[in-house]
């Protein structure tokens, strides 16, 4: 019995498939869900931004970027507006 599951691990290789869902672009979205696929929580811009949660809520406020509202707490952001607000933020200091 051993010599068989010895013989049964080693006789297995990986399989050598090659996925390449993340890689290749889906052209066929539609434009909301393009955009959808674009919005970030609140934890992750927190993250991109450096910032506290205060601090990424008054940039919105400000007008640096949008907030999008999916019922009282869930609240997203387009990363695409942070990364633009990041780098106009740097290029004029």
């Amino acid at each position: 019995m051993r010599q068989t599951i010895r013989h049964f691990w080693q006789k297995q290789e990986p399989k050598k498939e090659a996925t390449v869902e993340n890689n290749v672009s889906q052209p066929n979205l539609s434009p909301i869900d393009k955009a959808m696929d674009n919005l970030i929580k609140m934890k992750e811009a927190t993250k991109i931004l450096r910032a506290s949660a205060p601090t990424v809520r008054k940039y919105a406020r400000k007008g640096h970027y949008k907030e999008y509202h999916f019922g009282e707490k869930l609240v997203f952001y387009d990363k695409e507006e942070i990364l633009n607000f990041i780098l106009n933020r740097s290029t004029n200091l």
